[in-house]
């Protein structure tokens, strides 16, 4: 229906421009638009044919020679179709007294209708032509705006399942050695999968939730490895309305204990310090390692994901630095918040 009104649009256009251009070189409204009128069944014809049968069955296809061929063919029959138009319409009307011939007999009779169709029939070629482009292009964007939402739906099911294994390993040993932690652990995991299911997959979410979801995994690894390791986890600054991209910082800690505390059997630590700024988060977080974790961390599939996600939702508006040390891995991560 659309595409429908979008034709009457384009022959009212026409006939109204048309109609106001022979009226400027002779003044008879009503004698221009009756001509339009008349005319009208042969431009219908020349402009349809070369619509959609020439241009998708010939120009489209390259075949330049045939579809001039053809066009020139349609464009005689359309002369002839509105001369004829013309002559049973028009004349009897507004000129009586001159003999009807459905031939042109002078040149100018014959060319005004030659330029006519002409126009006619290459201005809706060209709109055509222009709107098949922004379809495509239209297209083309959707199929790239689909393909990067897939890629990062593909990146956060990489995600979800890393950090779940690590997790549940640590509940697994957690209610061999002390079954009353366990339970502490179970209602911890609890809240913190149903943020990554419920709230993962939203483009943002409240921050408190997110900080809320990252100080449930540091309990849970602080639960797991007891005294082994030494955990420091600050908040600074009201968390109030602002909004962030989910599960962003959540991969970065989980590495901190999995290159920490998991590889080192005493004196590890972990230290996660976040602030909050006016329109931006800062965490800054550090822990122990050993020498030879330097070449494996840079490459887990989790911080290649979440940088990667890092770089499409805050192209040019974050910081992160990662700084291997033989003894230490520390990150520096600030990124804008949304502020309601």
């Amino acid at each position: 229906m659309r595409k429908i009104g979008g034709h009457i649009v384009f022959w009212l256009l026409y006939i109204s421009f048309t109609v106001a251009i022979y009226y400027v070189k002779e003044p008879s409204f009503l004698l221009h638009l009756t001509y339009e009128l008349a005319s009208l069944p042969a431009k219908l014809f020349i402009v349809y044919f070369t619509l959609y049968f020439i241009l998708p069955k010939y120009l489209l296809n390259k075949k330049y020679g045939l579809a001039t061929m053809l066009f020139l063919v349609v464009l005689v029959m359309a002369v002839l179709l509105l001369q004829l138009s013309v002559s049973v319409i028009v004349y009897p009307i507004y000129y009586s007294e001159v003999a009807i011939t459905f031939v042109p007999n002078n040149l100018e009779k014959l060319v005004s209708p030659l330029l006519d169709l002409i126009i006619v029939s290459s201005l809706a070629v060209v709109i055509k032509l222009l709107r098949d482009r922004e379809l495509q292009e239209r297209s083309r964007l959707q199929l790239e705006k689909m393909n990067v939402q897939n890629k990062l739906q593909l990146l956060k099911s990489q995600l979800h399942p890393h950090f779940l294994f690590n997790t549940l390993n640590g509940l697994y040993a957690c209610t061999l050695e002390n079954p009353l932690e366990a339970s502490k652990i179970v209602i911890r995991l609890s809240d913190l999968l149903r943020f990554i299911i419920y709230e993962g997959d939203q483009p943002l979410v409240p921050l408190k939730d997110e900080l809320d979801a990252l100080e449930n995994y540091v309990e849970l690894e602080k639960i797991r490895y007891g005294e082994k390791m030494q955990a420091k986890w600050t908040v600074t600054g009201e968390a109030g309305n602002k909004k962030i991209v989910p599960l962003l910082m959540l991969p970065f800690v989980e590495n901190a204990f999995k290159h920490g505390p998991a590889k080192i059997s005493s004196n590890s630590w972990v230290s996660c310090d976040i602030g909050i700024e006016d329109r931006y988060l800062v965490m800054k977080l550090g822990n122990s390692k050993t020498g030879d974790e330097l070449p494996k961390i840079r490459h887990g599939i989790g911080l290649n994901n979440v940088q990667q996600r890092l770089k499409h939702n805050y192209e040019g508006k974050y910081e992160l630095t990662i700084d291997d040390q033989p003894k230490q891995f520390l990150v520096f991560l600030k990124i804008p918040l949304k502020v309601l």
